[in-house]
């Protein structure tokens, strides 16, 4: 049976699927549809960027805007392998860690980032890919 339900803000009638799940409801379902909610998230991302980011960073690697700063400070303001003080990518340093452990290791421009995730955070594979680059040096390369 498709129960349905007006949300909050739009007033639209939808399906009880379109609502997001709390328990705290006699429904079981917020009262904002989530295209609503969504929206209403996104407005409140785009007005206070610095509560997104630490809301963000809490969220996925355990970490505060203010360690992250902290930790972008210990590097100089670089990232902890090139040194590069560009990030690239979306404009921020990105936040390596442990896939396994969860333990944040530091921060990382978007290049070296993505290199050691298609090195799959392997060491093995990280020092056969240096070994290869040094067996196959052309004087004619330019050297970082």
């Amino acid at each position: 049976m498709n129960q349905i339900k007006s949300c909050n803000v739009c007033k639209e009638d939808q399906l009880l699927t379109e609502f997001h799940k709390d328990c705290s409801k006699k429904d079981g379902r917020r009262g904002t549809c989530k295209v609503c909610a969504n929206k209403m998230s996104s407005a409140s991302h785009a007005a206070n960027p610095d509560r997104a980011k630490d809301h963000n960073l809490r969220r996925y690697y355990g970490i505060s805007l203010v360690d992250y700063v902290e930790m972008l400070e210990a590097q100089d303001g670089r990232c902890a392998i090139c040194g590069t003080d560009v990030p690239g990518g979306r404009g921020a340093f990105h936040v390596d860690h442990c896939h396994t452990s969860n333990k944040v290791r530091g921060l990382l421009c978007y290049h070296c980032n993505v290199g050691i995730g298609h090195f799959k955070d392997q060491e093995s594979l990280l020092l056969k890919a240096a070994l290869y680059l040094t067996e196959h040096h052309d004087d004619t390369t330019p050297s970082n």
